[in-house]
């Protein structure tokens, strides 16, 4: 999506313009003891290092709990998304590279991990409770978050996230139940942090204004300023979804005091609905194969025929409204919906919003 390209190359130029002359590779040792997991250091351990002493150091894909599947494209700049590396030396811990430089920015922690949290406290993540660490990571340090599109409910600070599976058959999801959750397993932990904001404090930039609303293109955090000169058209809008005082922070934190918007383009909102789609049909997923025969698809939802700016209408059946779905003939589009210019038609049906 070219909104999104834009958006993660002004973020690259000005990492690399920066780095290259402004780094100083110091690591204040407060900030090193936040981001430490055995001996290992984020922004101070590279890639190489891992190399060179783990022969058995092997790259493996990594879930983006932040990102779900029906999140489309984009994802976190301060780390390689959906890549790392990991060796049987220590188990439970994979490496996430910085996307501009050698450095690792990232550990995630998996069920196999055994050992101490940065700050020292010794978990066992096979079998730990969100209720095991509140006293250790207590609100209003931590700030509970989920983006629609995401499978997890996130406990996070500016460098750790514990993630909880949300469960699908607690209803309603929101507002989120903090008693519960707290007595859910935690399924993953992401310890990381942004090198080039290590490296060039002095240098920074104010990329979010502190008295305008939370903003997010496509699931990438935006600005005003940005936006306003990105050239994108109320055509190419999908889906624009604004939330205001306790709403807002409940998602976005203490930065979304003065509103949150989530704004949805019409080409990833199609990329995300395609992807739900195909899991919640066989048919459809054999059907639909590309994104280009989808373009030969008509949509009717409860009913009705899809015919225009209908992205986000689709783009907004989730698991919470999702009836039931299938695929039908050119011949059988034609007899029953009048429809004779598409190869496919699928019917869709949804519970009506509340």
């Amino acid at each position: 999506m070219k909104q999104v390209v834009l958006l993660s190359a002004l973020f690259f130029c000005f990492t690399q313009s920066k780095s290259q002359t402004n780094s100083t590779n110091e690591i204040d040792s407060l900030l090193e003891k936040k981001i430490t997991i055995n001996q290992f250091c984020l922004c101070k351990t590279t890639l190489s290092n891992l190399q060179s002493s783990y022969k058995d150091l092997k790259e493996t894909a990594i879930e983006e709990m932040d990102f779900g599947k029906r999140c489309g494209s984009g994802g976190d700049s301060r780390y390689t998304n959906g890549k790392g590396y990991y060796t049987e030396q220590y188990p439970g811990i994979i490496f996430q590279k910085d996307p501009n430089e050698g450095y690792i920015s990232k550990f995630r922690l998996t069920k196999q991990f055994v050992g101490k949290l940065p700050d020292g406290t010794p978990i066992n993540l096979n079998n730990l409770l969100l209720k095991d660490l509140i006293k250790q990571y207590p609100e209003p340090l931590f700030k509970w978050s989920s983006r629609g599109c995401s499978d997890y409910w996130t406990y996070t600070n500016d460098t750790i996230s514990f993630f909880l599976k949300i469960d699908v058959n607690k209803k309603p999801q929101y507002p989120l139940d903090e008693a519960y959750y707290l007595n859910r397993p935690v399924d993953a932990i992401d310890v990381f942090i942004s090198c080039y904001s290590v490296f060039n404090k002095n240098n920074s930039i104010q990329l979010f204004a502190p008295d305008e609303p939370m903003y997010f293109l496509d699931d990438i955090r935006t600005n005003k300023s940005f936006l306003e000169n990105s050239g994108l058209t109320q055509n190419e809008i999908a889906l624009v979804r604004v939330f205001k005082d306790s709403n807002a922070i409940r998602l976005g934190g203490k930065d979304a005091k003065n509103g949150l918007i989530y704004i949805y383009t019409k080409e990833f909102a199609r990329d995300a609905y395609w992807n739900y789609f195909k899991l919640k049909s066989e048919d459809y997923k054999n059907s639909i194969t590309s994104l280009e025969i989808e373009k030969k698809v008509t949509y009717i939802l409860n009913d009705k025929v899809l015919e225009d700016n209908y992205e986000g209408d689709l783009y907004s059946i989730n698991d919470d409204n999702f009836i039931e779905l299938k695929v039908i003939s050119k011949e059988q589009l034609k007899k029953d919906y009048k429809v004779s210019n598409k190869s496919f038609g699928v019917v869709i049906k949804s519970k009506d919003k509340k």
